[in-house]
């Protein structure tokens, strides 16, 4: 079949509800890849928590308090924002990667963790505060 014939299946079939198989199918994750920098980043956060040297039940033990202690009230206050959604996507990036319905590598997981680089760069950029 040409790719318009493909198309054309798909748009008509576009409104008609999917199986649950179907559904389920399509949630699943894939195996992949990781960026080697993305995935150096979720081992060593992995390691941290290995060690206890952070907790997901504490995201104050994130920070370097010593640095976060020094800052301004304007930057503790960004930081403070900023640790409830690292911590957020932390809890989700780990569970993901512990789960044994999930692959270790995969697109999806390195697409959750390049969200949570990005947010902890956020104030990384200005202050070395987190421990990873």
């Amino acid at each position: 079949m040409d790719e318009m014939g493909d198309f054309g299946q798909t748009m008509a079939n576009a409104g008609k509800a999917m199986s649950e198989d179907a559904q389920k199918k399509a949630g699943q994750s894939i195996a992949g890849d990781m960026d080697p920098k993305y995935k150096k980043f979720l081992d060593d956060i992995v390691s941290l928590i290995d060690r206890k040297e952070i907790s997901l039940a504490d995201p104050r033990s994130f920070l370097k308090v010593d640095v976060y202690d020094a800052l301004d009230e304007k930057w503790r206050d960004k930081t403070d924002l900023a640790l409830l959604n690292v911590f957020d996507q932390l809890k989700l990036v780990v569970d993901f990667y512990k789960s044994r319905a999930t692959p270790d590598s995969s697109p999806q997981l390195e697409t959750m963790v390049e969200e949570l680089w990005h947010m902890k760069q956020m104030i990384e950029t200005h202050h070395d505060v987190f421990k990873f």
